[in-house]
């Protein structure tokens, strides 16, 4: 049990060390450093003193709301936090941390029992398979397929270790070395993401200027021998016009019928848009 929890903390300090050097100046950086921190709490919760015990718990408990959160900055162009999902995420992390002292100490009756504790767990569910259900509606959004796939794998192995670490407390179906099995393998796999794709990540989110400023060409699969400056300006016009004709007005519009329209593969029509017009994904 020592030595996955151990190994387990061994990745997670690399994690926040990767994490903290190249993330921490972005919102969805700091996200996912908070997410790295209550991972730890997960670990070495059994391991805490019983005067401290609440604070690794209740920091645990925020790992679905985060991990939601991190979905959000992640993937909409407009994160919506303020929602019927976002007060759902508050819940999980709020209602048990203030609950949690009133129901140790069996001063709540039944119905305060349910609104503390289990109702926050049923929300736990909820939020983190939202959040599963967000990466895989719209990761095919971005327009950068290194950064693309990148966000796909770190997400589902999160989003797995989170919903996984989740049923197991709350049904207490686990073994305690289970934590470190958890954590090692999970911190294990993202830290290889974040290393093999560092470039990918460090655009997890909008950074106030065109994408067009730091692509890369390896970082599109359609045509290795193609980079973005090698693109035909009369693509470039094709799409002005169609743009003039108010094309973009179609209603259930795809990026595969305006590669259509334009006469081009799909992959170079991310790079036109991303080049020309200078947003982050399509759906901009």
């Amino acid at each position: 049990m020592l030595t996955l929890t151990g190994f387990g903390l061994g990745c997670l300090v690399s994690l926040f060390l990767v994490s903290w050097r190249d993330f921490r100046h972005l919102l969805v950086g700091k996200v996912f450093i908070l997410i790295i921190i209550t991972s730890g709490a997960y670990l070495v919760d059994p391991f805490a003193p019983s005067d401290w015990r609440w604070v690794t718990s209740d920091l645990q408990t925020a790992l679905p709301a985060l991990f939601w959160v991190l979905c959000q900055l992640v993937f909409a162009a407009r994160p919506r936090l303020l929602s019927v999902w976002g007060a759902m995420a508050l819940y999980t992390f709020i209602a048990p941390m203030l609950s949690r002292p009133f129901i140790e100490a069996g001063l709540w009756p039944e119905w305060g029992i349910f609104l503390g504790w289990k109702l926050g767990q049923w929300f736990e569910y909820v939020v983190v398979l939202h959040g599963v259900i967000y990466v895989v509606r719209h990761w095919r959004n971005d327009l950068v397929e290194a950064r693309r796939k990148a966000r796909l794998a770190l997400l589902l192995i999160l989003g797995g270790a989170v919903g996984v670490a989740t049923i197991s407390l709350n049904f207490g179906i686990y073994h305690e070395v289970t934590r470190g099995i958890i954590v090692g393998m999970a911190a294990l796999a993202i830290l290889f993401c974040v290393v093999s794709s560092r470039e990918g990540l460090l655009k997890l989110a909008p950074q106030g200027k065109p994408l067009a400023e730091s692509l890369l060409p390896d970082q599109d699969a359609g045509s290795p021998e193609e980079s973005p400056r090698q693109i035909d300006s009369d693509d470039s016009e094709k799409l002005a016009a169609l743009m003039a004709d108010g094309f973009y007005k179609r209603e259930k519009l795809t990026l595969k019928q305006l590669a259509k329209a334009i006469g081009i593969p799909e992959y170079r029509a991310r790079r036109l848009i991303n080049q020309t017009l200078g947003y982050r994904n399509f759906n901009d």
